[in-house]
């Protein structure tokens, strides 16, 4: 059932349409009358409005402008126009804001019902269109890369799955892997040749992998291929032929070859396991991923296979990230560059060192982000927000991990904290020479010195002399001395005070001090300076 809305500004026509219709009879289930434009748009935005019958001209606002404006909140309302002028231009115009129907006032009631039945039939036909299976697989095909990517994270989780679901799946999908086909895993990771992009534009890199992968590999293999969570690119493989298997070696080299010439960029591929599909599918993967660990940084363009693998050595390389000075101490104290230091031995950040081990990325990654949290300022914004969009990414995309990236994440996040601290220091030491300002403007008759002005702050006086003179340009000295002559010149011409009064407001010992002070600083003695 639909809901459809009358507007006119004579009430006459609104009331005699909504109630001498019955409209229940022809798909409406409610009626909505609205008197004016603005009372439309009201009942608009609170009702799925369905169809709209308008008059075309009312005093704030025409129809025409109106549907424009209803149709923000409903891309799909139709709208039915009623006019008392029979002008080409209006109806020219009533096509041109996608009015289905110009019906010219008085209204013939058969020719209204019918415009109605046209604009429900029409909603039905599109609503038939959208859920039709055309469009469905439409949608499919369009999402089909996300979807595959989805099953193949699914199996390599080793998600539950029947069998007939998993069926099911793979056939709608369009993938020739079937339950009990032989299989072969390959997994690939980008190396240190790539850290000059930022991880977003890395998945494009990854698309374009994949791409590659799927032209070299296709004369010999079905290839069914993804993207885990960890970043890894993960590659089945399906023979064509019984000397695909034989063959696998060789291809993958290929790949290695056109991405280095055609990326500019090195990979490492381990060429793990296999099986019957879809067993050992998750045990295969995790192999692979810990063979290319063990490997990391070592090499570029790196080919390993899971068989000949030797045993991992042991990794004698620890740095305690509880080794003093700690990092919190170092970026509260403002050491920014024996921070980045110790960043970089926590990473080890050594050449000749090779990469860390991927646990031991990601427990520094932590261990960053909790240092550099407290340091944070929650003016700045959340904590998710100032450890930034590649913090989040780093700690989802895994296989991305490298010294490097979290020794650049770690210089922005270091330069962050060192720039609003150097703004704090700025902003502290104006409110400084404010109170500086402001101690002596209202305390001049009583005499002022740099010590009581230091006590009054709380600061070292030789420490507040350097903030003030850095902050304004001048001393404290030449301050009090600057105000307390600008306001002698304004007594002296606004007032009717004597001249020893004026000396005492400025906290002169002696009117002959003031005296002598104020002529060599004007050129006059107070008197004659009043005179003129």
């Amino acid at each position: 059932m639909y809901q459809l809305l009358i507007v006119d500004d004579e009430h006459s026509v609104v009331d005699s349409l909504a109630l001498t219709i019955p409209w229940e009879e022809h798909g409406i289930e409610e009626v909505h009358r609205a008197y004016s434009a603005e009372e439309a748009l009201t009942i608009a935005n609170h009702h799925a409005i369905d169809l709209l019958i308008t008059d075309i001209r009312m005093p704030e606002m025409d129809g025409l402008e109106l549907i424009e404006r209803i149709r923000r909140f409903s891309r799909k309302v139709r709208c039915i126009i009623l006019s008392g002028h029979d002008e080409f231009e209006y109806a020219q115009r009533a096509i041109q804001f996608g009015a289905m129907s110009y019906l010219l006032k008085p209204v013939d009631i058969d020719a209204l019902i019918a415009a109605v039945r046209t604009g429900i039939d029409d909603i039905e036909r599109e609503w038939k269109e959208i859920s039709s299976r055309q469009r469905l697989q439409q949608t499919l095909h369009a999402n089909l890369p996300l979807l595959r990517n989805q099953l193949l994270n699914d199996l390599l989780r080793n998600k539950p799955l029947r069998s007939e679901l998993l069926e099911e799946r793979l056939s709608i999908l369009g993938l020739e892997f079937r339950i009990g086909c032989a299989y072969q895993i390959m997994v690939v990771r980008l190396e240190e040749d790539f850290s000059g992009y930022d991880l977003q534009s890395l998945s494009l890199l990854e698309y374009a992998v994949g791409n590659i992968a799927e032209e070299v590999l296709h004369d010999l293999f079905e290839v069914w291929h993804g993207t885990t969570e960890q970043g890894y690119l993960v590659f089945l493989l399906r023979s064509r032929t019984k000397e695909g298997i034989a063959l696998a070696d060789s291809y993958a080299l290929k790949l290695q070859n056109h991405v280095q010439k055609f990326l500019k960029g090195s990979i490492t591929i381990c060429l793990g396991g296999g099986g019957t599909f879809p067993e050992r599918l998750s045990e295969c993967y995790l192999s692979s991923v810990s063979s290319i660990q063990r490997n990391a940084g070592l090499h570029h363009s790196y080919f390993i296979t899971v068989d000949d693998m030797p045993p991992p050595p042991k990794d004698k390389r620890r740095i305690s990230l509880l080794e003093p000075p700690l990092l919190p101490s170092l970026l509260e104290a403002g050491n920014w560059e024996e921070a980045l230091v110790k960043v970089g031995r926590m990473l080890q950040a050594d050449e000749h060192a090779g990469e860390p081990p991927p646990d031991h990325l990601l427990t520094v990654l932590l261990y960053l982000s909790s240092a550099f949290s407290i340091s944070f300022s929650a003016e700045t914004g959340s904590v998710e927000e100032q450890l930034g969009e590649e913090f989040d990414l780093l700690v989802r995309k895994k296989g991305h991990l490298s010294r490097q990236r979290i020794l650049d994440w770690a210089k922005d996040r270091i330069e962050a904290i060192r720039s609003r601290t150097s703004d704090g220091m700025e902003d502290a030491h104006r409110q400084i020479a404010s109170k500086v300002r402001a101690f002596i403007q209202e305390h001049l008759a009583a005499g002022v010195s740099l010590q009581l002005v230091a006590d009054h702050v709380g600061l070292h006086p030789v420490y507040l002399s350097k903030v003030y003179k850095t902050v304004t340009g001048e001393t404290i000295g030449d301050y009090l001395f600057r105000t307390r002559m600008e306001r002698a010149a304004h007594l002296l011409h606004d007032s009717t005070l004597k001249i020893a009064e004026i000396s005492s407001q400025l906290g002169f010992l002696a009117p002959p001090h003031f005296i002598k002070i104020f002529k060599k600083h004007y050129g006059c003695t107070p008197q004659e300076f009043r005179t003129r």
